[in-house]
């Protein structure tokens, strides 16, 4: 039987339908496309006002991301963010550790914890992550994304809305975070987020200036304090709002913990407004610029910052060899013990160049380690009851360092500076080894001490210094004589010595410096000495291999020439962090005098050569959270020449010690 031909009505028919299943079909593959799947899940949300005046505390919180452009990326799977609405001039964006719409790298598996704040004057605004491969339609669908509900504008009190949300990441992949309010996304309101792939080739916002239209879903006019709402016309000619002036907003770069600027001002040394926070250590001495700094901070509405700081070991430690290390009886080649130190600074502006400071550092070794000290094979210097020590590690004074500062910063990177300290440390030698990166998780003090970085007490010092930014000149007067053996008092001051230092950091990763000083009456040990040379150059390299690696590392040389005779000493340490785990070592050898090794006669009159090398492993139990404990061991191989067999009993010799350390968290900045 023969079909009928179809007629005009049917053939129009047919393919309305068949335009109707097509279009049906091409909506549907779109819609899978634009968000085909729910990559983010929100697990709680909260929403809440803060003052605008407590954003920038807000912000320490926050989890800091690597920058690479507008790139951050985080290795974390714990993530802590703050994003703000975009300023005045920028309203459809957002910032993210002052980033305009950064592409944010996270972990796959990542929680995000999730401080929203809306600051615009006038605009309703959300933040919502999802999956989207298209350009923003003018009203996105929000169906299978996670995130904020629209927060209102700010209120006339300054108060803003904010919602605090976490959100976990469901797959790896490209994802995006976008406003939803409607035109906002379209407008350049967005930014992509990869999650576990590396981000390639990705499409970013751009900016463009924003024209409020009829159809917009904006707030409510916040009500006055009168109870009325303010008039806001609406033109209809050109589209766009008159309104009337709004309270000025300062900008993003004008905020309290956003302005990198004056970030740089507050994050400067507490020593000389001219230097970066990571270069602060040991008296005016310098760090690589990208040293991690391990402390506790505060940030002042006055623009004054406090840092507590400090290293205390619980341990068990013993040595070898079978000579008797006591001093006047008291000590033996093994002992509990606890080497700390504790230190807070403080620095506040004067004006808007200058800067004051304050430095303080304790150490409970008078009490803990009493006068004898710890048993430290090859170790030498000061005195206990009159007698030098020998193999062990003196104690330090009670007070280490009671100092105060003044700085100036020039136009461009030019600053000087003033130290007064009582007691204080001149300018002479590297960073002391328990403010050095690389010796950070050693509790052991260098056997070469008193060859590199014995003057950090000093009972009376002033330094002045100059910066050019990278390099550093400085000359100190000070106290030569080392601190008697009371610990708990305050020691005369004198200024009979003199130093001076060249430091350079040349990159963010290397520190250099060379110094020499001339010492009157230096050891209380030696009274012949009258005048002591000490010359010295030191190496530290650090590297920031990502958030949860770093490597650091020192070479010093330190010269003491007294006497007609010249001793040298040389050490390498390193120390490299990954994640929860740190391994570190030392390598030490340092021509010392029998009269340092308090030897018997005849071997007194000689020098010897005298190495030690130690190798540890340390695991943090605790990281992160306000203070660091870490469980940690070391094994020390000591050698000698066979010379002094008969006093040690052979060449080489063993030690070891198991110990918990404790240290505030790294701080971010």
């Amino acid at each position: 039987m023969r079909e009928k031909p179809l007629t005009v009505l049917q053939k129009r028919r047919f393919y309305n339908v068949r335009k109707i299943i097509f279009l049906s079909i091409f909506a549907f593959v779109f819609s899978i496309n634009a968000f085909g799947h729910q990559a983010f899940t929100l697990v709680s949300s909260e929403k809440k006002t803060i003052k605008y005046e407590d954003l920038a505390k807000i912000q320490k919180d926050r989890t800091l991301g690597k920058k690479e452009g507008t790139t951050l990326t985080f290795t974390e799977t714990e993530i802590r963010l703050v994003i703000v609405t975009g300023p005045e001039d920028d309203m459809l964006s957002y910032r993210i550790q002052g980033i305009r719409n950064p592409t944010l790298v996270v972990p796959v598996d990542a929680t995000l914890r999730i401080l929203f704040v809306n600051v615009d004057t006038d605009m309703r605004h959300d933040v919502r992550f999802g999956h989207v491969e298209t350009d923003f339609p003018i009203a996105p669908e929000i169906k299978l994304t996670a995130g904020s509900g629209k927060l209102a504008a700010k209120s006339e009190d300054e108060t803003l809305n904010a919602e605090e949300m976490v959100i976990t990441t469901d797959e790896d992949g490209i994802y995006r975070y976008f406003c939803s309010v409607r035109g906002h996304a379209k407008g350049g309101m967005w930014g992509n987020i990869a999650v576990g792939v590396k981000p390639v080739n990705l499409k970013e916002p751009e900016k463009a200036k924003h024209v409020h239209s009829p159809d917009e879903d904006k707030s409510e006019p916040p009500v006055s304090a009168g109870g009325q709402k303010p008039v806001h016309k609406h033109n209809e000619k050109v589209g766009e709002d008159v309104k009337p002036t709004p309270t000025p907003t300062p900008k993003h770069d004008d905020m309290p913990g956003l302005d990198h600027s004056k970030m740089k001002m507050q994050m400067s040394s507490v020593t000389n407004i001219g230097d970066p926070m990571e270069r602060e250590s040991s008296g005016t001495s310098w760090n690589p610029d990208s040293s991690p700094v391990y402390a506790k901070m505060k940030m002042f509405d006055d623009g004054g910052m406090l840092m507590l700081m400090g290293t205390a070991y619980l341990r068990y430690t013993s040595i070898g060899s079978t000579r008797d290390v006591s001093v006047g009886g008291k000590g033996s080649r093994s002992r509990v013990d606890a080497p700390n130190m504790f230190m807070g600074m403080y620095s506040r502006p004067v004006g808007e160049k200058a800067q004051i400071g304050f430095r303080a550092m304790v150490s409970l070794d008078p009490i803990i380690q009493r006068g004898y000290g710890y048993p430290l094979l090859y170790q030498s210097g000061e005195l206990y009851n009159g007698l030098p020590i020998h193999d062990r590690q003196h104690p330090h004074d009670l007070f280490s360092e009671l100092a105060v500062t003044y700085s100036y910063k020039f136009d461009g990177k030019k600053s000087i500076y003033l130290y007064a300290g009582y007691p204080g440390e001149p300018a002479l030698g590297p960073p002391t080894f328990m403010h050095r990166i690389s010796a950070s998780n050693n509790p052991d003090a260098p056997i070469g001490h008193h060859w590199q970085d014995a003057t950090h007490i000093t009972w009376g010092v002033v330094t002045a210094g100059f910066s050019f930014g990278k390099v550093k000149v400085e000359a100190s007067a000070f106290n030569g004589t080392e601190p008697d053996e009371n610990r708990y008092n305050f020691e005369t001051p004198r200024f009979n010595s003199f130093s001076s230092r060249l430091s350079w950091n040349p990159t963010k990763n290397w520190a250099f410096q060379i110094s020499h000083g001339y010492l009157r009456n230096p050891e209380r040990s030696e009274p012949d000495v009258r005048i002591l040379r000490k010359t010295s150059a030191s190496a530290t390299y650090n590297r920031k291999i990502r958030d949860t690696r770093n490597w650091a590392s020192t070479f010093v040389w330190g010269q003491n020439y007294a006497n007609r005779e010249r001793s040298n000493s040389f050490l390498f340490e390193s120390n490299y962090d990954f994640d929860k785990n740190a391994v570190f070592g030392r390598f030490e050898t340092v021509n010392k005098s029998g009269h340092d090794l308090v030897l018997p006669h005849p071997l007194d009159h000689d020098t010897f050569w005298v190495n030690a090398f130690s190798l540890g492993y340390v695991r943090d139990l605790v990281q992160g959270k306000g203070i660091d404990v870490g469980l940690g061991s070391m094994v020390t191989i000591n050698h000698n020449p066979a010379t002094l067999t008969p006093v040690y009993g052979g060449t080489t010799h063993g030690g070891w010690q198991v110990f918990l350390r404790f240290r505030p968290s790294k701080t971010e900045h």
